[in-house]
């Protein structure tokens, strides 16, 4: 005959085992983990050695053929290698011209240009961005909000009056004073 409830092990011996129970739990875990983790460095290690192995070759490769452009870079005649290196640097002036924002340096222009000052000559460097006005205004002060004008725009630095005279007018015209002004216009380093 059993008796319900009747247990001869200590309590001790029952918390001991749910312990050893959850410690052989968390070893299995920790060493799926690892066995995991192992797996996964072998693979990274496997994919490292190809990319090693490919760059090698394609470094190969690379090294053939450049041996191949001196090959033939000896063989061109030097006037025609000049004329190519011509040809680039024109080509890379269009490149130039063509990132260079005309509408927004006149919108800035426009901004800034008070009226009774009129500019006659707007001439870019594009590769730096200076940029060389030349107009007439009717007085020093008109002269004057021009230049303050243009050192308020965010958009221009550096502006310098590098010259400024007096223009007769034509047959009883007004007098004016013909400028010329340097700046540097920050949109073309965008």
């Amino acid at each position: 005959m059993v008796i319900a409830g009747f247990n001869l092990a200590p309590a001790d011996y029952r918390r001991i085992r749910r312990w050893r129970l959850l410690a052989a739990g968390v070893v299995a875990v920790l060493l799926l983990a690892l066995g995991a983790q192992l797996a996964a460095w072998a693979w990274q290690r496997r994919d490292a050695q190809g990319v090693a192995e490919r760059l090698r070759r394609m470094e190969q490769e690379l090294s053939q053929h450049e041996g191949q452009v001196r090959t033939v870079r000896a063989g061109v005649p030097a006037a025609a290698l000049k004329q190519y290196e011509v040809r680039v640097a024109a080509y890379n002036k269009i490149i130039e011209a063509g990132a260079f924002s005309w509408i927004g340096l006149l919108l800035e222009l426009e901004r800034s240009v008070p009226p009774k000052v009129y500019l006659r000559e707007i001439t870019p460097d594009l590769a730096t961005g200076q940029v060389t006005l030349r107009g007439n205004a009717r007085s020093f002060e008109d002269l004057t909000r021009l230049l303050h004008s243009l050192e308020e725009r965010t958009a221009f630095r550096n502006v310098f009056l590098l010259r400024q005279g007096e223009k007769k007018g034509q047959e009883g015209g007004a007098d004016s004073l013909d400028f010329g002004i340097s700046l540097i216009y920050r949109g073309a380093e965008r």
